[in-house]
């Protein structure tokens, strides 16, 4: 997540991510995606929940 943010500004989402990392555990990705979030704040850039579309 850190490496694709730093170089395009973006944050890739969960279905990208489980492509990058199929054999992730789910509880760890879970808890990686909230620590990248926690670290950059409520950056509408960072994916707040604010910024989620239902």
């Amino acid at each position: 997540m850190k490496r694709r943010f730093v170089c395009t500004g973006q944050v890739p989402d969960e279905s990208e991510l489980l492509e990058e990392l199929p054999d992730i555990d789910q509880v760890e990705l879970d808890e990686g995606m909230a620590e990248f979030r926690l670290i950059l704040g409520n950056w509408p850039i960072a994916g707040s929940m604010s910024n989620l579309q239902l």
